[in-house]
């Protein structure tokens, strides 16, 4: 209870930083019809190349929970195309689709990386693109990489066979950015971390002496807001540009300065003030600072998250115990939304607003829920007793949390039918507050 509610009440307690993301699949009980395909070696015919690009697409669809990849010593041969594939070598593998590729030499030192993916039942390659005024048909895909890329490419790859199979768009190019600490007592140093959700090309944005917390991504991924414990008296709302690695200071008044969320325009964010007395939501003009309060209750109004434009949820514990509301930000009455259990909090928004996910009280123990918003049907998605902090993939597919396992802070994430679950950890140490990145 005090965990969730010191998230609730915007404190943070120290953390540890690590420097490798380390991810283990959990679970994957109940998933139905697992889509069988092979990922053959790719066919490297330039030196140098450290990357296993077949690797890393094996890995990321693996972590899906959507695919049985077969193992590579199952495989009864590798060929790098379809001009190399016999199809009568592969029938006792009961395969269904198959991706293969090749790396080689391209001008200026770079690389050139290309791929077919085959659907095996039916014999036929599959993403191709329109015929050409020859008549004859591209097949999908050939790309022009810098030596740097290989992985990104690869991931750019898992997305195009999760889509083309699955038919939901694949995340695997996405980011996650988390907060870590180290050290204890006045040594300790809090930092802001992105890495690859891979675990890979961990990138630390920022690290001071003073708490960070409560990240989240602007729509176009080029910045992120989070609240900084760094000026004296007071926290703050910090606006940090990536590329340019510009921090910004967009406000900090009396009282709590907490719980930013970027609008789907990119252009304001939702906040908590408590300037005026209790925690009230804002929204404020990014670019100019123009503030405008949007609740007016005397009650603790919190973590705000933008269903579209011009709608929120947030939380709230008007009715005497934390639960979510949903409003307009022109103004008006609100709408409670939770009604099952005496605590629901923390709710974050799905693309196109049509679930939210929050923590939610069952028996003592804090849990990651989603609700539906047309039905109002709530479902339990995690098993924990400190779960927080969720966070939806680009794609809807997948939700990400802050939770506990073996007395260490890690994060998870879980299919939004809850039959597909992930740790994300780092060696020996403590990860908090995750955000989901957009697609890049």
């Amino acid at each position: 209870m005090a965990r969730v509610l010191i998230s609730f009440l915007l404190c943070l307690l120290p953390l540890t930083a690590g420097a490798v993301l380390r991810i283990e699949i959990t679970g994957s009980a109940g998933v139905q019809d697992t889509v069988p395909i092979a990922v053959v070696p790719f066919s490297v015919e330039v030196n140098g190349v450290s990357v296993d690009i077949a690797k890393v697409l094996e890995d990321d669809l693996n972590r899906s929970g959507r695919f049985n990849v077969l193992p590579r010593d199952r495989m009864p041969s590798n060929p790098a195309s379809s001009s190399e594939l016999s199809f009568n070598d592969w029938q006792s593998t009961e395969i269904e689709y198959l991706v293969m590729g090749s790396v080689r030499s391209s001008e200026g030192g770079n690389l050139q990386v290309q791929f077919e993916l085959i659907d095996f039942l039916q014999q036929k390659r599959l993403l191709r693109f329109s015929s050409t005024t020859q008549g004859s048909t591209n097949y999908c895909c050939v790309y022009q990489i810098g030596t740097n890329q290989l992985r990104q490419t690869a991931h750019t790859i898992a997305n195009r066979v999760y889509e083309e199979v699955i038919g939901v768009e694949g995340v695997f190019d996405t980011q996650l950015a988390y907060i870590t600490a180290s050290g204890s007592g006045k040594s300790t140093r809090f930092a802001l971390d992105l890495a690859d959700i891979d675990g890979e090309n961990i990138v630390r944005v920022l690290e001071i002496s003073k708490p960070l917390m409560s990240p989240t991504w602007s729509p176009d991924g080029e910045q992120l807001a989070y609240v900084s414990f760094e000026f004296p008296g007071r926290t703050a709302i910090i606006v940090h540009h990536l590329a340019r690695a510009e921090r910004r200071k967009l406000i900090s008044i009396e009282g709590i300065n907490g719980a930013p969320a970027w609008s789907p325009d990119g252009r304001r964010l939702a906040l908590s003030l408590s300037h005026r007395g209790s925690p009230d939501i804002y929204v404020v003009n990014v670019a100019s600072g123009q503030m405008s309060q949007i609740t007016t209750e005397n009650s603790i109004e919190t973590e705000a998250a933008w269903l579209d434009n011009n709608t929120i949820v947030f939380t709230s514990n008007r009715s005497g115990t934390p639960q979510i509301y949903r409003q307009s930000t022109a103004g008006g009455s609100a709408d409670r939304l939770t009604f099952e259990g005496n605590y629901n909090a923390g709710a974050a928004t799905s693309p196109g607003g049509g679930s939210i996910a929050f923590i939610h009280s069952e028996g003592g123990k804090f849990r990651i829920a989603k609700m539906e918003l047309d039905s109002g049907v709530l479902e339990v998605l995690t098993d924990g007793s400190l779960d927080e902090s969720p966070s939806f993939s680009p794609n809807g597919e997948m939700i990400l949390y802050a939770t506990e396992e073996n007395g260490r802070d890690v994060l998870g994430v879980v299919s939004v039918d809850g039959l597909v679950s992930q740790r994300i950890g780092l060696a020996n140490e403590d990860v908090r507050d995750p955000a989901w990145g957009p697609k890049r």
